[in-house]
C-alpha cells in the first residue's frame, strides 16, 4: 500500500491534485494507492501521530498562516524521509525546502505533465526508503518492518521489546548487541545504557539526565553518558 499526503487549505487544489493522482495511478497500473488529504499542517500531522506511515507527500508551501517548510521539518522530526513535492507559486523558499530534502517545486498552475514526471521521481524515492526494511524474528513469526519506524528498544531477560511509531511492540529474541549490529546497517541507531537502543529520528531533545522522544516517551541516561549521547544526536541532525 502507498499512501500519498496531500496538504493544501484550498479545497479545489486538493481535488484537483487527486484528480492527478488516480490518473498517474491508473495510467501506471499502480494498485493499492491511498490518499489523504488534509486542510492544515496540524491535521497532517496528528495523523502521523496517530501511526500512519505515509510514503509521498504533497504540501502547499503556503497552508493557511503555515509555511509549508516548517511542516516538512516537523515531517522530517519524526524519522518519515518519504519524498516531498512542495507546490508554490514562486521559488521564494526553495532554499529552505532543499534543507529537508525536497524533491520537486511544481509551480502553480500546476501542469499535469510535470506533476507526473514528479510522480516517478517520488515512487523512485519512495522504493530506496522501502529498502530500509529489515527482518526480525518475533514471537508472530518474522516481521518485516522499516526501521525508521522504530522509535527505540528495550531488553527484558533474553528479549528486546522493539516499540513502533505505531506505539505497537514487537517482541524479539535477540541480544542487545544482535539487535543493534542489525539496526546499525540502516544507520541512526545509538544504544543508551545496557538495555536501551534510540532511533536518533525521533529524538525530540536531550536533557542531562532524559532522552525526551516524540510521543512523549523519555528514557533515562546513564551517569556520564550525557554528552555522548547529545553529541550524537546533534551530529545525526547536522548529517541529515
Amino acid at each position: 500500500m502507498t499512501r500519498i499526503a496531500i496538504c493544501d487549505d484550498e479545497s479545489i487544489m486538493l481535488d484537483k491534485i487527486s484528480l492527478y493522482i488516480n490518473t498517474y495511478t491508473t495510467n501506471k497500473q499502480i494498485d493499492n494507492c491511498e490518499i489523504f488529504r488534509f486542510g492544515s499542517a496540524a491535521a497532517l500531522i496528528q495523523a502521523m501521530d496517530s501511526g500512519i506511515p505515509f510514503d509521498i507527500f504533497i504540501l502547499d508551501i503556503y497552508i493557511g498562516d503555515e509555511i509549508g517548510t516548517s511542516l516538512a521539518k516537523d515531517i522530517r522530526k519524526r524519522g518519515n524521509e518519504s519524498p516531498i513535492i512542495f507546490l508554490t507559486t514562486s521559488l521564494e523558499h526553495a532554499p529552505m525546502g532543499y534543507e529537508v530534502g525536497t524533491l520537486r517545486y511544481l509551480i502553480k498552475p500546476i501542469d499535469q505533465t510535470k506533476f507526473f514526471e514528479a510522480m516517478d521521481a517520488a515512487f523512485t524515492q519512495s522504493e530506496k526508503v522501502i529498502k530500509k526494511l529489515i527482518k526480525l524474528k518475533t514471537e508472530n513469526g518474522i516481521e518485516s518492518i522499516n526501521a525508521n519506524e522504530i522509535m527505540y528498544s528495550e531488553a527484558h531477560g533474553h528479549y528486546q521489546y522493539v516499540i513502533l511509531e505505531n506505539k505497537n511492540q514487537l517482541r524479539v529474541r535477540m541480544t542487545v548487541t544482535e539487535l543493534y549490529t542489525t539496526l546499525m546497517k540502516c544507520n541512526g541507531f545509538i544504544r543508551v545504557g545496557s538495555a536501551y537502543i534510540i532511533n536518533l529520528r525521533n529524538i525530540k531533545n536531550v536533557s542531562t539526565s532524559e532522552v525526551h522522544l516524540y510521543n512523549n516517551i523519555t528514557i533515562p541516561i546513564p551517569r556520564g553518558k550525557h554528552t555522548e549521547i547529545k553529541q550524537a544526536f546533534w551530529n545525526f541532525q547536522y548529517e541529515e
